[in-house]
């Protein structure tokens, strides 16, 4: 009992730690705000090329400040001047252009940095552009873990400046290349930047060679296969493998359509829509639809029939279909855990009231791997819940209620966090948890 409440009492002191360092950062940005406001609007007692001029002080709409406003501001933090610019840039896109995202970090629900990395990913958005963005993401704050934000920022941007997506991707192309150094010890480092439906295409191909290597008894780990299987693709053996079906060999693509409401309504349509890539190699991340002919052309395509998401589908076994599978997986794109940013196709899929097998005299029941009774789970995640150092409970089909050993609560609906308030009845810290005398899974 004392050992757990010196436990929580550390808890407590890290969660006031990280509350006084979001305000001590939110508090520098205002001041870094207050610095622009300020500032004495350039006077130049002579003229020439030195005097100082008025310059944007960030993007589209975000005013105006003396452009030597950075050296008194770096000269306070101890920042060189380029860097006191970027944190003067972003700092006035912030107030000026994403407003509820301004808002989020006064009232701590975002990290200084975090809100930074948003005012440079908008920057050549123009200023509505940008706020449509800060409205689309404003319920997010606070309740989102930041790695999913950032996808869903990506996809926004595109959708609020489609012309610019495309030009970016054109300079992208252009800008390709490919390093070799060779390093002197008999290997050589690649680097490089290539288009992605070539790359796809690449990943699939080493994919298809590892396969093969696992299943000859390669031990090796995966990095190890996978240099192998480029190593093996650029130096071909004289033995052809091909079964004569010219589609064979060409990598899978999987595609699952999600019909946004917006995208239904063709009148105000601006013709700009956004697909959400998952390839078998990874997540693309979005792209826009007219692109898709180009990253997809060379795949083979199977069209997944159309699920029932609010379907409750089960089997009376403890093996989870591939039907399942894929409507879970489509619910629930990552993790159950609180915050957690594991994606679930590579997740344990848990059953949330632990599996009971048949026993002699007792036959299991029936329809325990259902859709209600399955949340995706990182492995370690998986572990401590098993474990009993964590509990979950799920009250409604994609409802997750965790309760940590200290009696701390979150729900997990969707992606998103909420804390809890209290703890559950009976609850007390300090409590040995129950041993569980079935087995949910066992990890090899």
């Amino acid at each position: 009992m004392e050992a757990m409440t010196r436990f929580r009492t550390a808890g407590d002191r890290l969660v006031e730690a990280d509350v006084a360092v979001r305000r001590a950062e939110s508090d520098r940005l205002v001041a870094v705000a207050g610095m622009i406001d300020t500032y004495p609007a350039p006077e130049p007692l002579v003229n020439g090329p030195a005097a100082e001029r008025t310059v944007s002080a960030g993007a589209d709409g975000a005013g105006s400040v003396g452009e030597f406003v950075a050296l008194e501001v770096g000269a306070l933090l101890g920042l060189s001047e380029p860097a006191a610019w970027s944190l003067v840039h972003d700092v006035a896109n912030l107030r000026s252009r994403h407003p509820y995202l301004w808002a989020a970090l006064a009232d701590l629900r975002v990290e200084a940095w975090q809100a930074r990395k948003v005012a440079q990913a908008c920057d050549e958005l123009s200023a509505e552009a940008a706020r449509w963005v800060d409205e689309k993401l404003a319920d997010a704050w606070g309740v989102a873990p930041w790695p999913r934000i950032r996808r869903r920022l990506q996809g926004l941007i595109m959708r609020a400046d489609a012309d610019l997506a495309r030009r970016k991707a054109e300079i992208a192309r252009r800008d390709r290349f490919l390093s070799i150094r060779h390093l002197g010890d008999g290997t050589s480092a690649i680097g490089g930047l290539i288009d992605t439906g070539a790359a796809l295409q690449l990943q699939a191909a080493i994919t298809r060679i590892t396969s093969r290597m696992r299943k000859a008894g390669a031990e090796e780990p995966l990095p190890v296969l996978a240099a192998r299987a480029l190593e093996e693709l650029v130096t071909p053996t004289t033995t052809d493998e091909s079964t004569g079906d010219s589609t064979a060999a060409l990598p899978l693509a999987d595609v699952v359509v999600h019909i946004a409401a917006e995208a239904l309504d063709t009148a105000a349509s601006d013709g700009a829509h956004v697909a959400r890539v998952l390839a078998r190699g990874g997540d693309v991340g979005p792209v826009l639809v007219d692109q898709l002919a180009h990253l997809l052309g060379h795949h083979r395509i199977r069209v997944l029939p159309v699920l029932d998401l609010n379907g409750d589908p089960s089997v009376d076994a403890y093996e989870i279909p591939d039907r399942l599978r894929r409507q879970l997986m489509i619910r629930e794109d990552c993790s159950v855990f609180p915050y957690s940013t594991a994606r679930s196709r590579t997740a344990d899929l848990d059953h949330t009231i632990a599996y009971r097998r048949s026993t002699p005299g007792s036959p299991a029941p029936p329809g325990q791997t259902r859709i209600s009774n399955l949340g995706p789970l990182a492995r370690r995640e998986h572990r401590a819940k098993t474990a009993g150092i964590w509990k979950l409970d799920q009250p409604a089909p994609g409802v997750y209620e965790w309760t940590s050993r200290t009696g701390r609560r979150w729900r997990v609906v969707r992606g998103r966090t909420t804390r809890l308030p209290g703890r559950p009845d009976g609850a007390r810290i300090g409590d040995r948890p129950r041993r569980n005398p079935r087995i949910d899974v066992i990890f090899g």
